[in-house]
């Protein structure tokens, strides 16, 4: 949800601590399983004021001066609770959940054969829009039905999201005559009534007429009725009666060696792709060697962002991708989920790599850098690109590393 930038705290009691307290970020959340979710503590780096321990000792409590330092803090997991739908789902319920009412239109009632008409099926009210589904439309196979066309026009705060979802058949009749659609069934979940409620669309008739085919306008029929079958006369036609030069055929195929050795050759180019490709599945199981492996390609990716901000000139963009790079990365290649990873236990798993001194005081002072820079005044250019570099060649140093 948009939320407006913190510019000022409210007061609040917390275990009997008076705090100031302000709203960073909120989302809405719409839980796709029932039991019990966690949701992954958030992790954010503040400024903090502390003490100078450098002064004067006697003058230090008068004239002591302070210094901004970065720290990192967690808030706790938040577990939630997620019931079942109560009751039992009817076959035309598409995952609608909310307080919603249901209305439909044609867009006329007399077409010609092969013209185009839209069913609009609007659902408008507050809930999941998003994991609303489409309802199903059957109609007689004269009428060809394409898939819908879908837009929406919601608004999300704090309370939900509202508006509503369009739904826009297309519908095509190949034969003329008169035509019926039946109401369509949508059903939705009530939580506040805590049960299944079922819409139903009205009942459309139109007419379709068949055209002037004296106008030579090129009609397209699904099918041909009896009275357009006619008798020609004669059931076979066209009997060549004269006999040309003809040759000999050749042995057959099944008779030359060729034959034999294309079968035995397609056997083993399928063998060899078969056992190409059973290596290939058991490669990618192992989701955590896939991330290892791809470590190092998707960093270089997100540094060449940040390479696109370092020309820019766009300081705080450049420092923020830099770390996004360094903290997946480091992520994938130490196997520690993203979560966990802290500084602490990533400098720990880069302690069991050989020569990993180096690497644990350059990642320390690029990790320095760019936690401190996203709140300090912008940096020179010098030092940026200083940084940038130092960046690159830390990755490359790791890779080398664990491929020894």
């Amino acid at each position: 949800i948009e939320t407006p930038p913190l510019s000022s705290l409210q007061k609040e009691n917390i275990n009997g601590v008076d705090y100031g307290t302000g709203i960073i970020q909120q989302f809405l959340l719409y839980p796709q399983i029932t039991g019990e979710i966690t949701i992954d503590p958030v992790q954010i780096t503040a400024l903090v004021q502390q003490k100078s321990s450098i002064g004067n000792d006697f003058f230090g409590d008068f004239f002591g001066s302070y210094e901004t330092l970065p720290k990192v803090i967690t808030s706790e997991p938040v577990i939630l609770n997620v019931k079942p739908l109560s009751g039992i789902k009817p076959e035309s319920f598409y995952g609608a959940v909310g307080n919603f009412t249901i209305t439909s239109s044609i867009s006329k009632d007399t077409v010609n054969v092969n013209d185009a008409i839209t069913l609009k099926i609007i659902l408008s009210g507050s809930g999941n829009f998003k994991l609303s589904g489409s309802p199903v439309v059957k109609l007689p196979p004269d009428i060809e039905v394409y898939d819908p066309k879908i837009s929406e026009n919601t608004i999300s705060n704090s309370s939900g999201t509202s508006g509503d979802k369009t739904f826009e058949y297309l519908l095509i009749p190949r034969h003329n005559g008169n035509y019926l659609i039946p109401p369509i069934q949508y059903t939705l979940f009530n939580p506040v009534k805590k049960q299944y409620e079922t819409f139903q669309t009205n009942e459309y008739s139109f007419h379709v007429v068949k055209g002037n085919d004296a106008e030579g306008i090129a009609m397209v029929y699904g099918g041909i009725s009896k009275e357009d079958v006619k008798y020609v006369g004669k059931d076979v036609r066209f009997i060549k009666s004269k006999t040309d030069n003809l040759l000999k055929n050749g042995a057959s195929m099944v008779a030359k060696k060729s034959y034999y050795s294309f079968y035995g050759f397609s056997l083993l180019a399928f063998l060899i792709i078969l056992i190409a490709r059973k290596e290939h599945v058991k490669r990618n199981s192992d989701l955590s060697l896939v991330r290892n492996r791809k470590a190092a390609k998707v960093a270089s990716q997100r540094l060449q962002i940040a390479s696109k901000y370092m020309k820019s000139g766009e300081s705080d963009k450049f420092y923020d991708e830099v770390l996004k790079a360094f903290w997946g990365y480091l992520s994938d290649k130490l196997n520690i989920p993203l979560s966990e990873l802290t500084r602490n236990n990533a400098i720990k798993a880069l302690i069991n790599v050989k020569d990993s001194d180096a690497l644990v005081d350059v990642l320390t002072k690029i990790l320095d850098k760019c936690e401190f820079a996203r709140y300090a005044p912008s940096k020179p250019e010098i030092e940026i690109e200083n940084t940038y570099e130092l960046a690159t060649k830390l990755i490359k140093d790791i890779e080398n590393r664990f491929s020894r």
